[in-house]
């Protein structure tokens, strides 16, 4: 990894993290904000293989963590194991599409979100895990289904890879 695919990787994050904060904390669906920081693991373990979308997860939960008042490092952790396993799921995707994309991020958002209120409940964080936990689950996930390709495109960029490139010989999006 290049310098400035570090700094890029970094403004990446940090404009999500500005996003998260400025826009997406003020506008809601249903009182729901949306959580573009989970989107970015995603793209990233989709975009750009398991370890990379775990770091990137990592660093990206650990940002918003910053911004939160819950464990230090909750984010952190769930982000880097979403992150991995939308890596290892891409791997194994032979054929891909916009929609498989939009897909693999609505689901990779709903077992994100529910893994982020098990473990916060796990860790003691009790008002996570409650009765709108699926109305939670499920508008983060439409949220951040409609802006993957987004997200995907802005970490290829970052990462310095052209448009066709796929981890692993997949096919790439948007045909």
């Amino acid at each position: 990894m290049t310098a400035k695919s570090v700094a890029r990787v970094a403004l990446v994050i940090i404009s999500a993290a500005v996003l998260q904060r400025g826009v997406f904390s003020q506008v809601t669906v249903a009182g729901v904000q949306g959580d573009i920081l989970l989107l970015l693991a995603l793209a990233a373990g989709i975009a750009l293989g398991p370890e990379r979308g775990a770091i990137i997860g990592f660093v990206a939960g650990l940002t918003f963590d910053l911004f939160v008042y819950s464990p230090f490092g909750l984010r952190a952790l769930v982000f880097c194991l979403v992150g991995f396993v939308a890596g290892r799921y891409q791997t194994s995707v032979t054929r891909s599409s916009r929609w498989r994309l939009m897909f693999t991020v609505f689901v990779g958002s709903v077992l994100g979100v529910t893994a982020l209120a098990l473990v916060g409940w796990v860790l003691g964080v009790r008002n996570m895990l409650n009765e709108r936990l699926v109305l939670v689950a499920l508008v983060v996930a439409a949220i951040n289904a409609v802006l993957a390709p987004l997200a995907v495109g802005a970490l290829r960029w970052a990462w310095e890879r052209p448009r066709d490139a796929t981890p692993y010989g997949a096919v790439t999006y948007g045909r």
